[in-house]
């Protein structure tokens, strides 16, 4: 949506045109006008909201950003917002009620539908994490024994309920899942072909309770549209479609930027202050514990310094580089993780490849600082102690910036949290040792 239509949306609802407003925006895709109320004053969002049909209510509402749905939620009517939940795909309405506060449940519980109702409550009982909090229920489910025209026949029933209907899910008389027939064989088979023979070769599906970064893997892997969700007894409960992975994969992209930096919750440019303070303040907190423990190890040689007062103006030169060196590699092994590359079997291997590169590196920056020291300083062992110090510290980058977040994947932590504040930590101090500490032998 160009900054143009916003533009004008926000003219037509400071001159009160809300009829043109109305009539406009809900010729609009959802995605355009979430775009649209997201990028609007404060003022005008609950407004403009108000204006849409409850097709597009239902469809926009999941896709604010946060704050804006929870100060539309909190504003709207609870008919108007049992309505606009009865509207939406069971998952993304079982999403909203999460949020919800328990008050405005009580209030919107007796207004939904029966068997909206139902389904929510059973989604709710899964971790919204895992497979079971991906899915929704609403999913087209044959006999084995199904003939061509009793399908479309189904398919045709059904689709008022169930949205993008690319796939229909094949199971036996108990409901067990067999496999995902593709709509389109319907029209190229003739009307004798049983489900059975029509369903594709490789049987995928997922266990309700499989973690979400390995849902979003299966689809990567087998580049899927949609994914059968079952339980322990292969029972078919319902199904993930593409369009929520892809928002798994922007969410868990922005988890692992976010705990990079030290923040386990995302904190957004119009977050308020004091909760923005309070995401930030822990981290920092830990860092300046890393500090002081960083700057004791220069306090060892504090007669070194003394004596030659140059090395300060270099010793930063050496952490830098350490600690980028460190990140890239730690964001290289975090990302194998989450992307599955890296197993048992080859995490060695990987270590032993991010050793070798922090030592190529290291030693061909090492060579160009020692270049550029000697050059400045005329001195050739103060060129010998920089370039050796680049060398270790970039080993220890390399070292350090792999093995911790395998450590702690080990340890079940997520590798992202807190990994960088480590490993910056361990390169500073690795650095200035080794620096300070062949300047002592070398140059006093």
């Amino acid at each position: 949506m160009s900054e143009e239509n916003i533009k004008r949306i926000l003219e037509l609802l400071d001159s009160n045109r809300s009829s043109e407003v109305r009539e406009e925006i809900n010729e609009l895709h959802p995605g355009d006008i979430s775009e649209i109320i997201n990028n609007l004053p404060k003022e005008h969002q609950l407004s403009t909201f108000e204006l849409l049909n409850i097709d597009n209510s239902a469809d926009v509402l999941h896709e604010l950003f946060d704050d804006v749905r929870e100060n539309i939620i909190n504003s709207l009517q609870s008919q108007k917002l049992a309505s606009i939940l009865d509207e939406m795909e069971s998952d993304e309405a079982t999403d909203i009620i999460s949020e919800l506060e328990f008050e405005i449940v009580k209030e919107i519980t007796n207004k939904l539908d029966k068997e909206d109702l139902s389904e929510i409550t059973q989604l709710l009982k899964y971790d919204e994490e895992t497979a079971g909090g991906l899915m929704q229920t609403e999913v087209i489910a044959v006999d084995r024994d199904a003939k061509r025209d009793e399908i479309i026949e189904i398919i045709r029933n059904e689709s008022s309920e169930v949205e993008k209907i690319h796939y229909v899910c094949v199971v036996d008389k108990d409901n067990k899942f067999i496999g995902l027939l593709e709509a389109i064989r319907l029209l190229l088979v003739s009307k004798n072909f049983k489900a059975i023979d029509m369903i594709e070769e490789d049987i995928i599906s997922v266990n309700v309770n499989e973690d979400q970064e390995e849902v979003a893997n299966l689809f990567r892997k087998y580049d899927m549209y949609i994914l059968p969700v079952i339980d322990d007894d292969n029972h078919l409960l319902g199904r993930i479609t593409v369009d929520d992975i892809i928002d798994v994969i922007d969410e868990e992209a922005s988890e692992d930027a976010y705990k990079m930096v030290g923040l386990e919750n995302e904190d957004r440019v119009f977050t308020h202050p004091l909760s923005s303070v309070k995401k930030r303040l822990p981290w920092l907190t830990l860092n300046l514990f890393t500090a002081l423990l960083v700057s004791s190890v220069v306090g060892i040689f504090e007669v070194t310094i003394a004596k030659l007062s140059f090395l300060a103006v270099l010793m930063p030169i050496v952490a830098g580089l350490g600690g980028n060196s460190g990140t890239q590699t730690l964001t290289v092994i975090t990302r194998g993780i989450a992307l599955g590359e890296l197993t048992i079997q080859n995490t060695f291997k990987a270590i032993l490849k991010e050793i070798s590169v922090g030592l190529i590196n290291g030693f061909l920056i090492g060579s160009t600082a020692m270049l550029i020291a000697y050059i400045l300083k005329g001195d050739i062992l103060l060129g010998a102690v920089l370039g050796i110090s680049m060398v270790c510290n970039m080993f220890i980058a390399g070292l350090v910036g792999s093995l911790i977040p395998v450590i702690m994947k080990t340890l079940k932590i997520d590798p992202a949290l807190a990994s960088s504040v480590v490993i910056t930590m361990l390169t500073d101090i690795g650095g200035f040792a080794s620096f300070l500490g062949l300047a002592s032998i070398l140059l006093v």
